[in-house]
């Protein structure tokens, strides 16, 4: 039997009559031209489909992720559809916006689309699967040029975040806004979006709430007045202000934490803080609160981080969720001392639930628990001390090891390259061609898992200097909870501190 022509097998994969056609349309972040919006892809698509007479039944829409990432919601739900027989047809603008990972993409391309019975269609590339992936009869062959238009997306990629990283940052240092949304209480001026100006309803919640903490009010307090008022929370304000997205909108009521927040955010000082390097620019904005006022506040929250109160006040549960009774293992209960006392502890109550035989009931004052916590953190902080010279020394080496690395992964994309030309020809199996695309893919994940490495090491780095600003008390207690797993009090009286972080 003669053998089939991988342009008719295409051809017959897709049939018009009961085509489902889609379009998959992608928007990153970094890249917001008029060209590549949402609007004109559609567009182009849909242009697309009239001149062939396929009408376009859905639209996937990523909007906001970019192309090295293929965990994308719609891309993925798109993939699902067409696993489940839904979709036999994909028509996107140009193929960076399937993805700009050439590896994966053209797995994509010539392997889960083949395999599905998808056309797929390339509109700006006049790339065409209907017409066989390497199809010499057709006027604009893609043999080689998929590949290399993937790779070259690839690179696109990297060097558009390098630019994109390189702006932000020169804004951050100029005091230039670069946050995508404005804190609440501030806008983004009409005139110039990169400028904050306060927002004429929020800014008036805001600066209520520096005058409750300014005059000695309570955290607990000022979130029961907030909540008492009906006063909208930060999200249900955005929301009412067109925000749109899948964002966190908790219980609907204000709380210690969202507060704090505010109080805790020098941004209302009128000073941005910004970048991966912190930039800190003074008086680039109207502030919502004086700066010897907020600084008030701040020293007030680090005296209660260590159980330095007001007398009469309510304080903050810093360590809320944390002690656990190390005779029966349950969360322990905070309670104010009797008639009022300006002080606080931790007591188990199993024993009046369950009875004596299940715990021996434990007590611990909270100003104990306090001694504690900051003495085992200033044994962790020793034990596990990065010296600023020594960080420095591990990152140098670390990108010595990624630069040494991403030149041999170089290497083996243009072997991959050369040998995807050969296997197109016919001179070498696709055996042989696999071969050196796992050599290519083995060298990028070592590349790729370099950075992560770096990336974890750079984090780990921040988490220590935390830790050791706490241990100073520079740094309110509360700061670091997300460091610790569990304080267990033990029979003994005895405290210990389980860290939820590994160095």
């Amino acid at each position: 039997m003669a053998r089939k022509s991988r342009k008719h097998q295409y051809t017959e994969m897709f049939r018009p009559s009961t085509a489902n056609a889609v379009g998959y349309v992608r928007l990153s972040v970094a890249n917001q031209e008029e060209f590549n919006s949402i609007q004109n892809q559609k567009f182009i698509i849909e242009r697309w489909g009239d001149q062939h007479q396929i009408p376009i039944s859905h639209y996937y829409i990523d909007n906001g992720f970019s192309g090295q990432r293929f965990d994308r919601p719609a891309f993925q739900k798109m993939i699902e559809d067409i696993l489940a027989g839904k979709v036999n047809c994909v028509i996107v603008k140009d193929l960076s916006r399937l993805g700009r990972d050439y590896i994966t993409t053209g797995y994509y391309i010539e392997v889960i689309f083949p395999a599905n019975g998808v056309r797929f269609v390339s509109v700006n590339d006049q790339f065409d699967t209907i017409d066989g992936i390497t199809n010499q009869e057709h006027p604009y062959s893609s043999r080689i040029r998929v590949p290399i238009i993937n790779a070259f997306n690839e690179q696109t990629s990297i060097e558009i975040k390098k630019k994109v990283e390189a702006t932000l940052d020169m804004k951050a240092q100029q005091g230039t806004f670069i946050g995508p949304r404005a804190p609440f209480g501030y806008q983004k001026s009409e005139s110039n979006h990169d400028k904050l100006i306060p927002d004429p309803k929020a800014a008036i919640v805001v600066r209520k709430i520096f005058g409750l903490a300014a005059n000695g009010t309570g955290m607990t307090a000022i979130v029961r007045y907030l909540n008492e008022k009906n006063i909208p929370t930060p999200i249900q304000y955005a929301r009412s202000k067109g925000l749109a997205g899948n964002y966190d909108d908790g219980n609907g009521d204000w709380n210690s934490r969202s507060v704090k927040y505010i109080l805790t955010n020098r941004t209302y000082t009128g000073m941005l803080i910004q970048g991966k390097e912190k930039r800190a620019v003074a008086a680039t904005h109207e502030p919502l609160v004086e700066t010897d006022t907020f600084d008030a506040i701040q020293r007030s929250f680090q005296a209660k981080a260590f159980n330095l109160t007001t007398k009469g006040q309510s304080t903050e549960n810093v360590l809320k969720g944390k002690v656990i009774c190390g005779c029966c293992g349950g969360k322990m209960q905070r309670k104010r001392g009797t008639n009022h006392a300006d002080w606080y502890f931790f007591t188990c109550i199993t024993k009046n639930r369950l009875g004596a035989g299940k715990c021996t009931g434990m007590y611990v004052r909270e100003e104990d628990v306090f001694h504690a916590v900051y003495y085992q953190l200033k044994l962790y902080v020793n034990e596990h001390f990065i010296s600023d010279s020594h960080y420095k020394q591990v990152i140098k080496g670390l990108d010595n090891d990624i630069a040494q690395s991403d030149q041999q992964y170089q290497e083996t994309f243009e072997n991959f390259i050369r040998h995807y030309e050969m296997f197109v020809d016919g001179e070498i199996s696709k055996e042989e061609f696999r071969v050196a695309q796992s050599a290519a893919n083995e060298k990028k994940a070592i590349r790729d898992g370099l950075i992560t490495s770096k990336t974890d090491y750079e984090r780990q780095y921040q988490v220590f200097r935390k830790l050791l600003k706490a241990s100073h008390k520079e740094i309110a207690l509360s700061e670091i909870m997300d460091c610790i797993d569990e304080i267990i009090i033990c029979p003994n009286k005895n405290i210990t501190v389980k860290w939820a972080i590994e160095f």
